[in-house]
């Protein structure tokens, strides 16, 4: 006959709240581009097919040295702890699309960024990597709050609900809805925030990008982890432990 003490010791376990279990983390944000998705075919390839249509002849390779250095000019340089919206967010990219078709006639500007800016708000134009959805899964059952947090703007969210992925996240946190962008450390502290977190250490971010997701949220007490995307399961092998 088992005591009573016993019997207590046994049930015990099932009565445990899922949200009791001692976790690192209350939430694990995730950048979007180059950490859970990235585009296909690369934008370079992209911006020389627009490019080509409207008069350009600069190559793929020019292209993508050109949009490499639009981009550390518009989202590093004097922008960086400058406000934002979405109407910002379009113009930036506008910004980046002058300074990498540079030799596109000034007559066709808008129409080839018009062109870009829907290339890049369809589903079709990215492609998820292989761990990200059974990684997200796995931390989802292990009871884990799971955010995005990317420079991106409401296109982002047509692209997630074209994916079917919506439901993977408990918040969405965009720069054009936060106000401010990576790497700036107010973006970190209007994210905090969005989730309305009191323990800064209880936030890890994931990302590609080691200056935008890794130094500055550590510079404001989060914790953060840099992902190398050398190996189909580089996600899920980053945050095996968690």
């Amino acid at each position: 006959m088992i005591s009573k003490p016993s019997r207590l010791k046994l049930l015990l376990p099932l009565c445990i709240d899922s949200s009791m279990v001692n976790r690192p983390y209350d939430w694990v944000f995730f950048d979007s581009t180059g950490t859970l998705m990235r585009p296909v075919p690369e934008p370079a390839e992209v911006y020389h097919q627009v490019g080509q249509a409207f008069g350009s002849d600069l190559s793929v390779s020019q292209l993508r040295e050109q949009l490499k250095e639009a981009m550390k000019t518009h989202f590093l340089g004097d922008t960086v702890d400058l406000p934002t919206d979405q109407t910002f967010e379009r113009e930036r990219w506008r910004r980046i699309v002058v300074d990498t078709i540079s030799d596109l006639p000034e007559t066709h500007l808008d129409e080839a960024f018009a062109q870009l800016w829907l290339r890049f708000s369809e589903a079709d134009a990215w492609q998820l990597f292989a761990d990200t959805v059974p990684t997200l899964q796995r931390l989802r059952t292990a009871g884990y709050k799971i955010a995005l947090a990317s420079n991106f703007d409401q296109r982002l969210v047509q692209i997630l609900h074209q994916m079917q992925i919506m439901d993977r996240f408990d918040r969405i946190v965009i720069s054009a809805d936060l106000g401010w962008s990576k790497p700036s450390k107010k973006f970190y502290e209007a994210a905090q925030q969005a989730v309305s977190a009191t323990d800064v250490s209880r936030l890890l971010m994931v990302g590609d990008t080691f200056q935008g997701d890794v130094q500055t949220p550590r510079s404001v007490g989060w914790d953060a982890r840099h992902l190398v995307r050398d190996k189909d399961n580089a996600l899920e092998t980053l945050l095996a432990d968690l």
